[in-house]
């Protein structure tokens, strides 16, 4: 079939069809979301397998009026995307590049409520493109729906498998469609049969409150017993238990209202007197779980102090909300008032066998009290950590902070017991390293580098690898500087090159490299030889496990989506194929698992879905950070550190002076490249911004400050190289200043450095007093390590004199 361009013109000048006013259904809804060495070629694939192929996942509109469309599609500019895709169709070259560019248009179409045009898009691009059909037909049902062409839009929604990653999504379309031609009966039962098969499903609350007010309808147009009022009344009952942050619970409890004013009239007295009875103590602990895991902390706190007070409530369900509601108030930041709540939350955990609460009651008053320096309370809090649970995964933790506080109260003895027992009582621990490093800092810093020594050594042995990234290399960073104060030239030099061959690319590398070329050049040129990077023009395409599901359709489908730039509905594709980032932080040890997350994390790169494809690379699949960025490893660190929005950075750093190199790497830091991003802080887009700073540093830019400016790339680049520019020149180009001021702000550092100005550059980094702004530090300049060095082999300059001396 041939698509004349002359529809999608016609079809685009359309007038805007009628919309809904159910927001709910307008929402567009995202579907329930040993390592070994690189290959040095592609792998055969086995019988019924094949292999990953590069070139699959070349982007669509990749020029001229399709390659704009495709860019504000991706910063939601709607109207534009539609205008540019109208383009692309025009001069299509094949009836599927059409047909590709129909759709797209007829989506942006549907963003707009432009619900008529968006629909005759979408059919028309239909029979090019079969392996879409079920979320094509999706999307012209619902936009058939709103143009109230609902005969038409049940039609289409018909077409769509249950099973696609928008069956769900139909379903519940099929619902309002149900809802719209006036049948409680079918509706109850479409609702009803919704429910008891997707458990788990999308959009809940919405699915409880359309079941409940079917069955309202049904009753009182007597067609059932009153008795299913009370269904009715559990429904939105339970909307607002499990849901109460939603639009929904508002709507439920309005009904639950209405229905006990005025009932029907064979409505149970029974199920009236239900229906007005107060929260139980599990209702009230399961909502206050709700807000506080979205933060929504007072309604928390309230909720679980309500459950303590309830009826009927047991010795288990008391420890679970004494503790929950410590915490809600700990959450903020009211330490004071916590400290007594977690008291009394080990009282009642002490009655229980949860011994995960016993601890954590222990652990957070003790943190409550140190908060407000009652030192022995909090020691004593810590310590019943140890004595009641030592196979806690906090014991070791709170050993640690036994230390801190003996610190506090001048107990050296005690502070070193305590800290140079971790390793041995607690071997699996995570704080076993960190206690060690404590040691040799508190040593180093009484230039005690023999005493240092021993425990940086202790350090490396009790954690040979550390992922941290705040820690990798810390060690042998530290061991060759205290052999250089020894003036053990040769033992510094090896444990430089060990931080550097062991750590490529980390912070400590970088001190270390930087720690070369100033006192040992000819070491520094035989090193900086050995680690130089290999040109991408020298790199090998990856390659993966051949697998029998790189054949399917549902693989094809997901390549399909993240070529047309619809990155989300690759994302749900793919996680029906058990290709997902993993939940948390946690680093994988799995050789296949790790195969499937690299080739997760390559498809979305090749895709320029950035902000995903360098995530993994962060937490879950850290073979490539033992190696150098050499040979096929070159490609897995280009997965980590992508060049995304690299022609605007560049841009604006070389107007304001400073090296592209730090800003991208405050970006990947900040914003992972997502230029939409919004922070709890209220810090907007790709340089995360705040609004104050934003205004300060917007002067003379003719930019007025808005939320919608900040989400415009250009613009958000342009004030925040404004502020990074005003950093540079502020303290000379002294990267390890720059950064710790750009989250901490210049405020702080100024204090910091009116305290410490006088030390050596890598020792004020590491006594920066708060750990997210030390962390921090370490993070971006690792990063900004990283790009210097894949650009062409740059080692970022790092002088180590104090800045007291180097500003004279």
């Amino acid at each position: 079939m041939m698509l004349r361009p002359c529809l999608l013109v016609v079809a685009a000048l359309l007038v805007q069809g009628c919309s809904s006013d159910d927001a709910a259904a307008r929402r567009r809804t995202v579907p329930e979301s040993q390592a070994q060495e690189p290959s040095a070629g592609a792998a055969q694939p086995d019988a019924g397998n094949a292999n990953l192929d590069p070139a699959s996942v070349r982007l669509y509109f990749g020029s001229g009026p399709g390659l704009r469309a495709r860019k504000a599609w991706a910063l939601e500019r709607w109207a534009e995307a539609e205008k540019g895709f109208v383009a692309a169709a025009a001069t299509a070259s094949d009836d599927k590049s059409r047909a590709r560019a129909v759709m797209m248009a007829g989506l942006a179409q549907s963003l707009q409520q432009k619900w008529r045009p968006a629909a005759n898009n979408l059919r028309a691009a239909l029979p090019q493109l079969p392996l879409l059909a079920d979320y094509i037909n999706y999307q012209i049902a619902r936009a058939l729906y709103f143009a109230r062409d609902r005969e038409q839009a049940m039609a289409h929604a018909r077409k769509v498998s249950t099973d696609s990653i928008v069956g769900a999504s139909t379903e519940l379309l099929i619902g309002d469609l149900l809802r719209a031609k006036g049948s409680p009966q079918q509706v109850a039962e479409h609702y009803q049969s919704y429910l008891d098969r997707r458990k788990n499903g999308i959009r809940q609350a919405e699915a409880h409150y359309r079941l409940a007010g079917a069955l309202v309808e049904l009753v009182r147009a007597s067609r059932r017993d009153g008795k299913d009022i009370g269904r009715a009344l559990a429904l939105y009952r339970e909307i607002t238990i499990r849901w109460p942050l939603s639009a929904w619970a508002e709507r439920a409890d309005e009904q639950i209202n209405k229905l006990l004013k005025n009932p029907p009239s064979t409505t149970p007295r029974a199920t009236l007197r239900a229906g007005r009875a107060p929260l139980s103590a599990d209702e009230l602990i399961e909502r206050g779980f709700v807000y506080y895991k979205a933060m929504r902390n007072p309604k928390s706190e309230a909720d679980f102090e309500a459950a303590l007070k309830a009826s009927g409530i047991d010795a288990e369900k008391s420890c679970v909300a004494a503790y929950h509601r410590a915490n809600s108030v700990f959450k903020q930041r009211k330490r004071k008032r916590a400290a007594p709540l977690f008291d009394l939350a080990m009282k009642a955990c002490a009655k229980t066998t949860n011994a995960d609460l016993q601890v954590k009651s222990a652990y957070q008053a003790g943190r409550s009290y140190a908060n407000f320096r009652e030192r022995k309370k909090a020691i004593d809090r810590y310590s019943r950590v140890e004595k009641q649970h030592p196979e806690h995964s906090y014991a070791d933790d709170a050993r640690l902070r036994q230390a801190e506080e003996y610190r506090d109260l001048n107990d050296q003895k005690k502070v070193t017991k305590l800290l140079a027992s971790i390793p041995k009582a607690y071997p699996e621990g995570d704080m076993r390293a960190e206690a060690m490093w404590r040691l040799a800092w508190r040593a180093f810093k009484k230039k005690d580098y023999r005493q240092a020594i021993k425990w940086l050594s202790k350090q490396k042995q009790t954690k040979p690898i550390d992922d941290n990234y705040w820690a990798e290399g810390q060690a042998q960073y530290w061991m060759g500087r205290a052999y250089a104060e020894l003036g053990n030239k040769g033992k510094s030099v090896a444990a430089y090159r060990e931080a550097i061959s062991v750590y490529p690319m980390s912070y400590y590398a970088l001190l270390a490299l930087n720690r070369l070329r100033e006192s040992h050049p000819k070491v520094f040129a035989e090193v900086v030889a050995e680690i130089e990077p290999a040109p991408p023009s020298r790199t090998r395409p990856m390659s993966f496990k051949p697998r029998a599901v790189y054949k399917s359709d549902g693989f094809k489908r997901a390549l399909e989506f993240l070529r047309l730039g619809l990155g989300d509905r690759a994302e749900a594709e793919l996680r029906r194929m058990n290709f997902r980032s993993p939940p948390g932080k946690s680093r994988l040890e799995d050789a296949d698992q790790i195969d499937r997350v690299w080739a997760m994390a390559y498809l979305f790169h090749q895709a320029q879905r950035y902000g995903h494809s360098h995530w993994v690379t962060r937490w879950h699949v850290l073979d490539y950070k033992r190696h150098w960025p050499s040979g096929d490893w070159r490609a897995h660190w280009d997965i980590a550190y992508p060049k995304a929005w690299w022609p605007l950075l560049t841009k604006w750093a070389k107007k304001r002076g400073y090296p592209p190199e730090l800003q991208i790497a405050f970006v990947r830091e900040e914003s992972a490249f997502d230029p939409l991003r919004e922070s709890y802080a209220n810090a907007v887009g790709l340089t995360q911004m705040i609004f104050p700073t934003a205004r300060r540093f917007a002067k003379g830019t003719g930019i007025k400050v808005s939320r919608s400016a900040l989400r415009d790339p250009e613009k958000n680049v342009t004030i925040g190289s404004n502020f990074l520019k005003f950093l540079w020149q502020r303290y000379s180009g002294r990267v390890a200043l720059i950064v710790p001021a750009y989250n901490a702000g210049e405020g702080a550092v100024g204090k910091w450095l009116r305290l410490r100005g006088s030390w050596p550059q890598d020792e004020w980094n590491e006594e920066i007093p708060y750990d997210q702004a030390r962390r921090y530090s370490k993070r971006v300049i690792s990063s900004y390590f990283a790009y210097s060095f894949l650009k062409d082999g740059t080692i970022p300059v790092m002088p180590n004199t104090a800045w007291d001396k180097a500003k004279k």
